[in-house]
C-alpha cells in the first residue's frame, strides 16, 4: 500500500482524492451561500449540546426541517465533539450559578461517593445538572449563533460562485 501511495502522487494526492474532494463535493451539492451559513451554525451550535447522543438528533431534525444538507450538518456536529467535552463542565457549572442548586462536585472520589451513597439520588442530580447545563448552552448559542451565522454568510457570499438563473 505504501508503495501504491508513492507511485499514484503520493500521500497529498490520496488525501486530497479521498478526503477533501468527497467533503467539497458534499458542501456544493446545490447549496447558497445562506443554506451553507446555516449548516455550518446550527452544526457547530448543536455539536457543543452538553448531552452526550443528542448532536446527531438536534442535526438531523432540523437539517430536515429547514431543508439544509443533513450529513454536513452531522459532520460538523461530529467535529465540534473535542469542543463538547471541553465545555461540558463550564455549562454546568454556569447552569448551577443560573439557578439557585446545590453544585455537583465533578472529582472522580466525590461522585463515585456520591452512587455509592444513594444512586437514585445521585442520578437525580446529575440529570438535573445536566439540564441546567443545557439551559445554560441555549443561552450561549443564542449570540454564538448569529454571530457565527452572519460572519459566515458575509464570508460565503464573497467566496461562493452565484448561481446562474436559467
Amino acid at each position: 500500500m505504501n508503495v501504491l501511495l508513492f507511485k499514484r502522487g503520493g500521500v497529498k494526492h490520496f488525501i486530497r482524492r479521498k478526503l477533501w474532494e468527497p467533503v467539497l463535493n458534499l458542501v456544493k451539492q446545490g447549496i447558497t451561500p445562506h443554506q451553507l451559513a446555516l449548516t455550518l451554525t446550527l452544526g457547530a451550535g448543536f455539536g457543543m449540546v452538553p448531552f452526550l447522543g443528542l448532536t446527531t438528533v438536534l442535526c438531523t431534525f432540523w437539517a430536515v426541517r429547514l431543508r439544509l444538507n443533513v450529513a454536513f450538518t452531522i459532520l460538523i456536529g461530529y467535529l465540534m465533539q473535542p469542543v463538547q467535552l471541553a465545555l461540558y463542565v463550564p455549562f454546568v457549572d454556569l447552569g448551577q450559578s443560573i439557578f439557585p442548586m446545590t453544585p455537583i462536585p465533578f472529582s472522580l472520589e466525590k461522585l463515585i461517593a456520591m452512587f455509592k451513597a444513594d444512586w437514585v439520588t445521585a442520578l437525580q442530580q446529575l440529570w438535573l445538572a445536566n439540564l441546567v447545563g443545557i439551559v445554560a448552552w441555549l443561552l450561549c448559542f443564542i449570540p454564538f449563533g448569529l454571530a457565527m451565522y452572519f460572519s459566515s454568510r458575509t464570508v460565503l457570499h464573497r467566496v461562493l460562485p452565484v448561481r446562474q438563473v436559467a
